[in-house]
């Protein structure tokens, strides 16, 4: 009896630790680009080089100027960028795709927002930051953009 408990915590330790990056759906592809510093990114590129379920070494980019274009849905009132203009509807959650937040706390970026046509690409140039996302037993690291000039962000 002692035995059968101790094998059942056992495994059900183990799958805890082999669903969790499943479940956090963190593996990156194969022949990922690397940031380019200069140019926009797409939000795949970025998303992937950042995205882990711990603090890497890779967060050493934390408040670096970074460019990343795509196409804005909006989520309960929140602002990502994802690379396929048809989730533009909102008919796809943000963590079911890789997205990235836009943070802008300046003056005039909801008006901003509700003056432009989302349905075009956005670009958007700011800080690199992080966020952790707590997935139940996982905690994903996702990459976030702060904007500091509210003319960083534009439509075409």
């Amino acid at each position: 009896m002692k035995y059968k408990i101790l094998f059942l915590s056992l495994v059900s330790i183990l799958l805890l630790f082999v669903g969790c990056e499943k479940s956090c759906n963190v593996k990156a592809p194969k022949n990922l680009k690397p940031i380019d510093w200069e140019n926009y990114n797409d939000v795949y590129t970025v998303y992937w080089n950042y995205v882990s379920l711990e603090w890497k070494s890779n967060q050493e980019d934390e408040g670096k100027t970074i460019k990343v274009s795509g196409w804005s849905p909006w989520w309960y009132d929140l602002f990502y960028l994802c690379d396929y203009a048809k989730y533009v509807d909102n008919t796809v959650r943000p963590d079911a795709i890789p997205t990235i937040l836009i943070i802008c706390d300046l003056p005039g970026f909801k008006e901003k927002l509700n003056t432009c046509d989302l349905t075009k690409k956005c670009f958007v140039k700011g800080k690199l930051s992080f966020h952790v996302n707590e997935m139940g037993f996982c905690n994903k690291v996702v990459p976030v953009i702060e904007v500091i000039d509210i003319n960083d962000i534009y439509f075409e």
